[in-house]
């Protein structure tokens, strides 16, 4: 077996790895984990590019690549054939976040990857593709060309010299950043997986297994199925992971016609395929984001049906991002459709008529699903006996509890090792994420003897019985969080019956108000006032 020749130490700049990207040099290979990343790391990094503080090295392996159709980021190309692509061993975060950064445009949809430059508050930001940017936030990828950035200035003569400096130095900074680069060559697995154990140090790192098992692996050479590749693509939003037959149902919606019918023989060619499962995978990240960002479902093991992702699919290809008037009517369907079920007459039959809905004005498309849905979401209240995450209500009972912003009652290590202190806000740290993603129920006991949602928290799992924590805990504050409060505390504390019937009261009033807050039962559906006053 060959060797591994001495590391090559090179250093390279942001410009020159989003150029090798473009020409389908970098590749990165089919990991097992895909980009993890959040947006508060992509922040991060720029903000160290900008302070000129490191970031961690780049490990490449030099080897021959065959043309194949790749994607970093949102950034899809069809990458000719390549003698010496660097196929990333370490980096893969960091480089995605670069090459996403620096080759998005408004149109992307992936927050992470949608960095600004606040020259306010002189920091970066991040902001999802609903958000329409400040005038003041300078897009990372307008700051990386100077003759994009000189017109980006242009268009905004009321910055200050100040302003204008700073426009200069963070586009200076990224142009000129330097990132230490060791590109090796050749097949010794002991030699490589030894340099890995000494470079591998930075930022949410991989497993050498799951590094190697890539690497050596067939799949190197070969392109995962549309499929296959799609599910990848969507589950790297960090919003969980998608089921094939969601995605075959989202391809087939974007594309009209019955959603059900047969997959196998659907496409014309594979130019067809391809832009399909492109439409598709774009419609599919607004969907993602809609969901989190205004729908309020932090992943998709939250969404009581699966059928509300490709009919939001198709809107998505058809009319773009959820806005104005429309994005609230389908907020109110997913809530009232959560409540009431949206499946009254099965999944197919309520999958075609909801898909068929969607057709024409948005708004209009949004109202029509409204009138799909059963009557007597008005009368709707909590079932606190659900707490099983494959039955619609439990998912709403879970939302509810999450409505009310829950605190960490313990301190708890996430699987990435970061620590987080008691007070931490649940939904700003990736504790939520990682329980659902292991398929965990996220619903922690507090007592043994009831099975309601009256003596469940939305919590990890604690180190000491969840009683006697909630019992220690003082601050008011944190306790209300779980929907909890003096009283309840006094009669868990001495074991007083009163606890489950107080607590069940307090429970159900944050459900139901918090799922009333996003149906809007009993508000009307139709266009906004403002709309009957227009020619």
């Amino acid at each position: 077996m060959a060797g591994v020749t001495q590391p090559k130490v090179s250093r390279v700049d942001p410009l020159r790895l989003t150029e090798w990207a473009r020409t389908g040099r970098i590749r990165i290979p089919h990991f097992q984990r895909s980009y993890v990343w959040d947006a508060s790391d992509a922040e991060r990094l720029f903000d160290s590019i900008l302070r000129g503080y490191p970031i961690g090295n780049l490990l490449m392996w030099r080897k021959p690549a065959p043309a194949a159709e790749i994607t970093v980021g949102e950034l899809q190309i069809e990458a000719p054939e390549h003698s010496d692509a660097l196929w990333v061993v370490d980096g893969q975060q960091r480089l995605t976040t670069l090459i996403g950064a620096l080759t998005a445009s408004e149109e992307t949809v992936d927050r992470r990857f949608r960095i600004f430059f606040d020259l306010q508050a002189e920091k970066f930001v991040s902001a999802p593709h609903s958000q329409r940017p400040r005038e003041h936030w300078l897009p990372v990828w307008v700051a990386q060309d100077n003759r994009r950035l000189i017109a980006w200035q242009r268009d905004r003569p009321w910055l200050t010299e100040t302003q204008y400096d700073l426009c200069d130095t963070v586009g200076t900074a990224i142009r000129t950043y330097e990132i230490p680069m060791y590109e090796i060559e050749g097949d010794d697995e002991k030699a490589l997986t030894e340099i890995f154990d000494r470079m591998n140090t930075f930022g949410k790192s991989l497993k050498r297994s799951e590094i190697f098992r890539a690497l050596h692996s067939g799949p190197l050479d070969v392109q995962p199925s549309d499929l296959d590749a799609l599910r990848e693509r969507i589950t790297a939003l960090d919003f969980g992971d998608f089921a094939e037959q969601t995605l075959m149902q989202s391809v087939m919606a974007v594309r009209g016609g019955k959603v059900d019918r047969d997959f196998r023989h659907e496409f014309k060619s594979d130019e067809d395929r391809r832009a399909s499962f492109a439409t598709t995978e774009k419609a599919l990240r607004i969907v993602v984001e809609y969901l989190h960002e205004y729908a309020g479902i932090p992943h998709i093991r939250l969404l009581p049906y699966a059928l509300f992702i490709p009919v939001l699919t198709r809107y998505a290809a058809l009319f773009g991002s959820p806005e104005g008037r429309a994005a609230e009517l389908l907020r109110r369907w997913i809530w009232r459709g959560s409540a009431v079920g949206a499946a009254p007459q099965g999944n197919t039959v309520a999958l075609r008529r909801n898909a068929s809905a969607v057709y024409g004005d948005p708004a209009a498309s949004a109202g029509r699903l409204l009138e799909i849905l059963p009557l007597g979401g008005e009368h709707w209240s909590p079932d606190l006996t659900q707490t099983a995450l494959n039955r619609a209500q439990a998912k709403l009972n879970v939302l509810g509890l999450l409505s009310a912003k829950p605190v960490l009652l313990a301190p708890t290590r996430g699987r990435d090792g970061t620590h987080y202190p008691a007070g931490t806000r649940l939904d700003r740290t990736r504790l939520l994420n990682e329980m659902l993603d292991s398929g965990s129920s996220p619903l922690l006991p507090i007592l043994t003897g009831d099975r309601t949602i009256a003596s469940r928290l939305v919590h990890p799992a604690m180190e000491l019985p969840p009683w006697t924590v909630i019992c220690e805990t003082t601050g008011e504050a944190e306790l209300l969080s779980h929907c909890l409060d003096k009283k309840s505390v006094h009669a868990l504390e001495w074991g007083d019956d009163d606890f489950i019937p107080h607590r069940t009261k307090l429970a159900e009033s944050t459900i139901a108000r918090h799922v009333q807050r996003m149906a809007l039962w009993g508000f009307p559906d139709g266009p906004e006032l403002e709309s009957w006053f227009e020619a």
